[in-house]
């Protein structure tokens, strides 16, 4: 009886607590002295937070909002109302630009919360001054002309000491010194660890560097050829030559605007703030269609919170690390610490450190993710950066990586996802990873982890000259999970054929019940690897059932004799195909097509394996991830990443409060007028393209085609209209 009560009490306080619930209303044109109501506003987004109690939702009109919201309750909702677009902005606009030299302006600045900053025009990120410079604007495609790397090579120095000596093929021409106070930046030495460091000396093609890398070369000088030469590039304010560079320096930062253009006139900003929501020792709270630019979002020891159609980009700037592995707070990214929290229908893009950073917790979910151009230090970064329990991503895209897709030293489930082009920015790595890493005679339990109905594909790597090494599954030394139904096809490298299906290890542990079960694999350069060191590894309960492999991709077997490779489990694979007659077996393998011909030898040729062999058509199952007759299901994410474009137009530098523009009628038909004294009008649509201009008070609306569109006034802030 007692219970019962108490639950009547619980459910009558909740009742009471929905009923008490408000709505508040922020606006760039609103006053945090208002009530927050719809037609009166709060102008910044954390007044609504500081005001908001349990059940409250915060609607947020378009603009763009330049401060951290720290949530300080339970149980809130933050979203964008009526779906405009609303950017929650880490940047600060710059202003009173005064010429430097050389068509180089110059601004103060001081106050960014990361090393380096980032530089945006029209919201779009600019390169750090450079030499040799990067017209690309491809921050890990290092072997693309002008994308700015250079040969160099890097040379150890006496133990104890930080200088160490650069030199490169081709630099020449620039006077003595004249890169002192740049930073170095190299993709050579050890091949997972890149040399970094502070330029103290510079003469004709040799840099001397203060290392901040500690293992500056380690086992080798090299990452590309023979003749021990790598790629780098320097950073510096001397580089500053070509329009869009900029470069910041003692509390200033300098930029060299397009020839003609004064950069006052210009919608210029900087990162300053590390993170755009701070939702720490949180619960429940939800973030619904917001585009977070140039900082991120912290989530720690918070539990059940959601973010959903939301985006994440231009995290983390430029930085340099002393060690191969950090912490997770200092590899960027969406961090997480907590329990079942969910992203969903996020784009998450562009930085130099991770996507996601989950560092702990239970249950934690990214469904429908689009996740890509992460990692641009190539150190320890990945898409997904994962330590806590039973994390599952699914139904997401996860593209290019400087250098894993996913790594993860717990359980994880993996499954309906494509991954490709990962290890952009070295080797010895793959899309998904796991190690047992330094204690190599201890097996590390994956607890019933699975990774199922993927698509990994087109990946490659630089090389060294001797080691091109990309993985689909670099699980070494490690035991207890499932890998079936996935597609794995070309991780074929240029160099060295290095490309693999999977890597198991086991080093000097052993490992047990490692299943792949029924996975199609296609156009690589080699199947199982193994590496026994010394001879101290083992195997036990390692399966190889009903899978198809490419019998070009021969397994291999380091240190081991045969011993351990005989050890595995291998039934019903079908392994007498090859390129050349891929065709006898699949639709259209060339084209990513691996749905089985009529008559292919794998039909029926399969083993019966509980709760993995489902669907079966033939009186067998099939060896491959696709039964014939069937397809392989809808995988990755079904995001545009076009569509989180944040609109330039919508920006804080509004008219004054005593001229704000009467917009009338709303919703329009074929006229719109506008009342008040202006320069210029421009109307864009919903994705942010210009549509119409002019400088008459009425606006012929009548061409426009579709219904919602946004009016942007001498650069004020956007207005929504509807044409009927």
């Amino acid at each position: 009886m007692k219970s019962t009560l108490f639950f009547l009490i619980f459910l009558s306080s909740l009742c009471f607590n929905q009923l008490q619930a408000k709505n508040y209303y922020v606006s760039t044109t609103g006053d945090d002295s208002s009530n927050g109501a719809q037609e009166s506003p709060f102008k910044t987004i954390q007044k609504a937070a500081d005001v908001m109690a349990s059940g409250d939702v915060c609607f947020i009109f378009g603009g763009i909002y330049r401060e951290t919201v720290t949530v300080k309750v339970n149980n809130v909702t933050f979203k964008n109302f009526d779906n405009t677009k609303v950017t929650l902005s880490g940047t600060v606009e710059m202003s009173n630009w005064t010429l430097y030299q050389d068509g180089i302006y110059k601004a103060n600045y001081s106050g960014a919360e990361t090393a380096f900053t980032s530089l945006f025009v029209d919201f779009k990120e600019q390169q750090m001054a450079r030499w040799p410079n990067n017209t690309t604007g491809k921050m890990m495609s290092v072997l693309d002309a002008n994308s700015g790397y250079a040969t160099c090579k890097v040379y150890d120095g006496v133990a104890g000491q930080a200088s160490r000596k650069v030199t490169f093929d081709n630099l020449s021409g620039f006077p003595t010194n004249f890169f002192v106070g740049g930073f170095f930046r190299g993709i050579t030495g050890k091949t997972w660890l890149n040399p970094s460091g502070t330029i103290t000396a510079s003469q004709g093609n040799e840099l001397t560097v203060d290392a901040i890398t500690k293992d500056w070369i380690a086992n080798s000088a090299t990452i590309t050829d023979n003749q021990g030469k790598g790629y780098g590039f320097i950073y510096s304010l001397n580089a500053l030559d070509i329009e869009n560079e900029w470069f910041q320096k003692d509390n200033l930062v300098y930029y060299k605007p397009p020839t003609g253009q004064n950069p006052n006139d210009m919608n210029i900003e900087v990162k300053k703030r590390i993170w755009g929501f701070v939702i720490n020792g949180r619960d429940n709270v939800t973030l619904d269609g917001i585009q977070v630019h140039a900082a991120s979002i912290q989530l720690l020891n918070s539990n059940n919170c959601k973010v959903i159609n939301c985006s994440v980009q231009y995290m983390w700037p430029f930085l340099m690390r002393a060690n191969y592995a950090a912490s997770y707070s200092d590899l960027g990214g969406v961090y997480v610490k907590g329990n079942s929290n969910e992203f969903q229908n996020c784009y998450i893009a562009h930085s130099w450190g991770n996507g996601f950073s989950i560092e702990s917790g239970n249950d934690n979910k990214i469904t429908n993710c689009f996740i890509e151009d992460i990692g641009w230090i190539a150190q320890f970064t990945a898409n997904i950066q994962n330590s806590a329990f039973n994390t599952t991503v699914t139904q997401s895209t996860l593209g290019s990586s400087g250098r894993f897709h996913i790594r993860t030293d717990n359980k994880m489930n993996i499954t309906y996802n494509d991954l490709f082009d990962c290890m952009k920015m070295g080797q010895d790595a793959g899309s998904i990873e796991c190690t047992n890493g330094s204690n190599e005679s201890v097996p590390l339990d994956l607890q019933g982890s699975e990774i199922a109905y993927n698509k990994i594909h087109d990946c490659t790597t630089l090389t060294n000259g001797s080691k091109q090494f990309v993985v689909a599954f670099y699980l070494e030394g490690c035991y207890n999970y499932t890998v079936h139904h996935n597609l794995v096809y070309n991780f074929i490298t240029d160099v060295v054929p290095d490309g693999t299906f999977t890597y198991l290890g086991p080093r000097t542990s052993k490992i047990t019940d490692c299943y792949y079960y029924n996975n199609t694999v296609w156009n690589l350069d080699w199947g199982i690897r193994i590496w026994n060191k010394k001879g101290g590894g083992n195997l036990e309960n390692v399966r190889f059932w009903n899978n198809i492999i490419d019998n070009n991709a021969q397994d291999n077997t380091d240190g081991d004799n045969g011993i351990l490779y005989n050890l595995i489990d291998f039934k019903n694979n079908y392994r007498s195909g090859s390129v050349a007659n891929q065709n006898s077996i699949f639709e259209n393998a060339a084209s990513g097509d691996f749905r089985l011909k009529q008559n292919s030898p794998a039909i029926d040729a399969g083993i019966n394996i509980p709760n993995i062999t489902i669907d079966v058509n033939g009186s067998n199952p099939d060896i491959g991830a696709i039964e014939y007759g069937s397809s392989f299901p809808n995988v990755g994410s079904d995001l545009s990443p076009t569509s989180f474009t944040t609109l330039g137009i919508l920006n804080n530098s509004i008219l004054n409060n005593e001229k704000k523009p009467s917009v009338y009628p709303i919703p329009a038909h074929n006229e719109l007028y506008i009342k008040d004294t202006f320069k210029q009008w421009e109307i864009y649509n919903s994705i942010g393209q210009s549509v119409s201009k002019g400088k008459n008070f009425l606006i012929d609306i009548s061409s426009l085609q579709n219904s919602v569109y946004f009016i942007s006034i001498d650069n004020a802030a956007a207005i929504k209209f509807i044409k009927n």
